[in-house]
């Protein structure tokens, strides 16, 4: 079966609108030949948030508590939105369980205040923990024979906390024994989080800043995907910035090579490491925008 990987930034899986936006762009793009492996980040702003919290923890400042209690809080709200209210409770219940892993690694940051790289990593690692479980059982809500994927069972890195070396042979089989054969359901699908990882020994690590882009070219890559697209709040690479040139135009194609220098000079729209995965497999990556979803947005190729 061939695979596609389709990721979702932070702005596209921000709250429950914009998920269900994200649902059906999936749903229109199953059939019974392809499957589908979700990567998302996030949602919108809570990577910096849990960054704030251990900062806070470990400064032994109990304002920590009420950050906290506003992180359940805005999943909580999400998945009484987006969960029918015959399965919503036990929806909840599994979240706590996560929040409860969270508080416990707060916990210790609060009564050992030395806020270790490490820590930092495993405190991160909730946001798309969190988004992961929600949107996959989402989709399961709606009828989609979707399955969760704990993103630190394929991605396999080094200790360099806070921006990790990905082992790329190991992960790449990692990738391909979970994820390749996904059972015998009319649609092959299965949700996982961008940014995180893990060493040899389970210890949480993270890809950098904006990783969930990587992490989406590196399954793409092992699972010799027919495509990989980044979905996200713009229609593609732009010729500028147009925050600041009004007159700025979506490219439509552009080679590796360019997008790669365009990531490396600052535009923010795509991971620099995204482009050397997909390069070596020649897959094409397509950058398109969840809220304009029929806008063809950049195609990156040879």
């Amino acid at each position: 079966m061939k695979t596609k990987v389709m990721k979702f930034g932070g702005s596209s899986v921000s709250n429950a609108v914009n998920i269900s936006k994200v649902i059906a762009i999936v749903s229109r793009s199953l059939n019974k030949d392809t499957g589908v492996v979700v990567v998302v980040s996030a949602f919108g702003g809570v990577t910096d948030e849990l960054i704030e919290l251990a900062k806070l923890a470990s400064q032994k400042d109990f304002r920590y508590k009420a950050l906290l209690q506003k992180i359940y809080k805005r999943h909580d709200q999400a998945i009484k939105e987006l969960i029918k209210p015959k399965f919503r409770q036990k929806m909840l219940i599994g979240a706590k369980g996560r929040y409860d892993d969270l508080e416990k690694i707060i916990k210790k940051i609060f009564v050992y205040p030395q806020l270790s790289k490490a820590s930092l990593d495993a405190v991160m690692s909730f946001g798309e923990q969190l988004s992961a479980y929600i949107i996959n059982e989402a989709m399961r809500d709606t009828g989609l024979s979707s399955k969760f994927v704990d993103t630190r069972d394929l991605i396999k890195t080094d200790d360099n906390f806070g921006n990790a070396n990905v082992d790329i042979e190991t992960s790449y089989k990692s990738i391909r024994n979970h994820l390749q054969n996904r059972g015998e359901s009319r649609y092959s699908l299965a949700v996982t989080g961008g940014f995180i990882g893990s060493t040899k020994d389970s210890v949480t690590t993270t890809l950098g800043r904006g990783g969930s882009d990587y992490s989406a070219a590196l399954m793409g890559a092992a699972l010799d995907a027919i495509v990989i697209e980044i979905w996200t709040d713009v229609d593609g690479l732009m010729t500028a910035d147009p925050r600041v040139v009004k007159s700025a135009k979506t490219i439509p194609e552009i080679s590796y090579a360019k997008a790669e220098a365009m990531a490396l000079a600052g535009a923010k729209v795509i991971h620099p490491k995204t482009i050397e995965p997909a390069r070596l497999k020649n897959i094409p990556i397509y950058v398109k925008n969840t809220f304009n979803k029929d806008n063809p947005g950049t195609l990156i190729k040879n």
